[in-house]
């Protein structure tokens, strides 16, 4: 099965090779890796001028973000497949043999695999999302995304049916574009999951900054698209996937902005719109960082969030983030 990797790159020469090299390492071989350049100012031509693999070809459009990025890679793609990968991220070698045959299926318009999170440097940090959401999943993925990007393949018919991602880069310079195809595959076909760590995303420096205004008005967006012309049954989940959004958005104003009293509100406005996420951890933990943040500045901000991540390293990859099928709606 002939595979289309599209790979968005933005001044990406840092870790892209190591990217590739895990693309080219597959043990699935009938592939190509569409690289995207989006108006960047490296000389990722040249790069790609060394690559001796002929299966590595590269596009260049003016800058216009990655969810366009993406959708010029399908559109160049010759693969039935597309699979999509960061250019910071990494593929186990078994990634596609292990993907791929859930794809045999003609009802399933998304297969993903779970993923973990690694430095700079590649460490793990211990945490995992290992989803065995799949079949008709709408109503999870309304709720909480399991999905990475850098582990999503899609038959390449699936996205010329329902459009790829939204480009929303004017109004929203962070945006969830990724979240919201999942949910709008999910409301059409069905889904199938890999339950194993497969994916590693990279998180670092040029990657960690955020922008938490720019993410409300894209998830209350996201919520506003996902949820029209819905029937009352999923309409009724809105209070749910609202509460969700909400918990998010609280841990993006400590780690982004450092805001105490934004995260409390929205921490407290989660509460209002589904009292239930007062059971969901994430809720008391988020209380807590905020009030180390509160009582003792940044450095009990750090000292709490320093604290989570040598307990994950020591947990190594145990899938903290695991959610089962009959697993509760509630975040």
């Amino acid at each position: 099965m002939p595979v289309s990797v599209v790979i968005p790159c933005f001044n990406s020469l840092r870790y892209l090779p190591s990217t590739v090299d895990s693309v080219l390492a597959q043990t699935h071989e009938d592939l190509e890796v569409v690289l995207v350049d989006d108006g960047g100012s490296d000389d990722l031509a040249g790069w790609v001028a060394g690559v001796t693999d002929p299966r590595v070809r590269l596009v260049r459009q003016d800058n216009a973000g990655p969810s366009a990025a993406r959708n010029r890679g399908v559109q160049e793609a010759a693969g039935e497949v597309v699979a999509f990968l960061d250019s910071d991220d990494l593929w186990e070698p078994e990634f596609l043999e292990r993907t791929l045959p859930r794809l045999d299926d003609p009802l399933v318009g998304l297969v993903y695999s779970g993923w973990d999170v690694i430095d700079a440097d590649g460490r793990p940090n211990g945490r995992a999302t290992v989803s065995e959401w799949e079949g008709e999943v709408w109503d999870h993925f309304v709720i909480r995304n399991p999905v990475a990007c850098s582990g999503a393949v899609v038959p390449r018919r699936v996205l010329e049916e329902l459009g790829g991602f939204e480009v929303n880069r004017d109004r929203f310079p962070i945006d969830v574009e990724d979240w919201e195809l999942w949910v709008r595959i999910a409301r059409h076909h069905r889904v199938a999951a890999v339950p194993e760590v497969l994916v590693h995303h990279r998180r670092h420096d040029a990657n960690s900054s955020s922008n938490p205004e720019s993410l409300d008005a894209a998830y209350r967006h996201f919520l506003d698209v996902a949820f029209r012309d819905v029937g009352p049954e999923r309409a009724a989940l809105r209070p749910v996937a609202t509460a969700r959004t909400e918990v998010l958005l609280a841990w993006h104003s400590l780690a982004d902005n450092r805001d105490a009293r934004s995260a409390m509100g929205y921490r407290r406005s989660a509460r209002r719109h589904h009292p239930p996420v007062r059971r969901s951890p994430d809720y008391w933990r988020v209380g807590a960082a905020a009030l180390a943040l509160e009582v003792a500045g940044d450095r009990g901000f750090r000292t709490v969030r320093d604290a989570n991540t040598v307990l994950r390293r020591l947990l190594g990859r145990l899938p903290l983030g695991r959610l089962r099928r009959e697993g509760s709606f509630t975040p």
